[in-house]
């Protein structure tokens, strides 16, 4: 008896590894920012309107940019959008970046970005061949009192 159950533990936990290092792989490459939503009509930019769309209330700097996860767990947000984008640092232009810290995959199946002391983590809704969707915003949208520092929501990315 004890035999089966430490071997039906030696599968479990090889499995599970083994459905890590497959989302792992997907999510390495390229990701477009396509999407920010939500269930709930939200006014984020306090102009009055809710609405689940908050893509279309946002001006952020990183609203135009690209999510790029590398083989080595470290990543990088690429700004694509305009030069001198009053939301970006001074003389941002497109192709300038943002670091991301490492990331890794968690046993829930989310996407989680370790900082020097605190974990960033995101339930990954959707992931397949062409888009990601993960549940919360902070590391694209944090910081921005145009839209009262809101970091909930779903972002949708495509792959590139």
């Amino acid at each position: 008896m004890k035999k089966s159950i430490i071997i039906c533990l030696i599968f479990s936990i090889a499995f599970l590894s083994t459905k890590k290092q497959e989302i792992d792989t997907r999510l390495i490459g390229n990701w477009k920012l396509v999407d920010w939503y939500d269930d709930i009509p939200r006014d984020i930019n306090n102009d009055g309107n809710l609405s689940t769309d908050l893509f279309s209330q946002w001006n952020g700097c990183k609203k135009q940019s690209t999510l790029i996860l590398l083989e080595d767990h470290s990543g990088k947000i690429i700004y694509t959008g305009k030069i001198n984008n009053p939301k970006c640092p001074t003389d941002y232009s497109s192709g300038s970046f943002f670091t991301t810290e490492s990331w890794e995959i968690t046993d829930e199946n989310s996407l989680r970005f370790i900082g020097d002391d605190y974990y960033d983590t995101y339930e990954i809704i959707e992931l397949n061949s062409n888009f990601l969707i993960l549940k919360g915003s902070g590391f694209m949208t944090c910081c921005d009192s145009d839209i009262s520092y809101f970091t909930g929501g779903y972002l949708k990315f495509k792959k590139e």
